[in-house]
């Protein structure tokens, strides 16, 4: 069974809402490698084990989402499945969290703006990434 730390991040509607943002936002950069030549020459460059393994994650990634835009008791029923996923989501939130850091640091020098709790102290983010840290792998016990 997941742990019901995790499944409560799926009942609270801004918890949902980074999830979701952090996974689409990680399934944008997948889709990014596909749009420019260089990205393209990457792709075809990979040797086929890496190149399969990046299109699954692409795949995976894809259907989480599909999972995450679903009605409420599908996304539970989806994700109470295993572990998998929840690992996903856990990846996409750090990425997602360290692109937000650089992006407001790039802002801060170009623009002298300010820190904003918004972009780089986001703390719902950092719940969330707490939350899945401690419980996105199977119990041992």
């Amino acid at each position: 069974m997941i742990n019901p730390e995790l499944l409560h991040l799926l009942e609270t509607n801004d918890s949902l809402d980074i999830l979701r943002d952090s996974v689409s936002y990680q399934l944008q950069k997948l889709n990014n490698v596909e749009k420019t030549i260089e990205g393209r020459d990457w792709h075809t460059e990979l040797p086929a084990i890496v190149r399969e393994k990046f299109d699954n994650y692409k795949e995976d990634y894809e259907k989480l989402s599909r999972i995450l835009n679903s009605e409420s008791q599908e996304v539970s029923a989806e994700m109470n499945k295993g572990y998998y996923y929840w690992r996903l989501m856990r990846s996409a939130c750090k990425t997602y969290r360290n692109d937000l850091k650089e992006y407001d640091l790039q802002l801060n020098q170009e623009f002298n703006f300010q820190e904003t709790q918004a972009i780089s102290e986001n703390n719902l983010l950092e719940e969330c990434i707490g939350t899945l840290e401690r419980h996105a792998v199977e119990n041992k016990d």
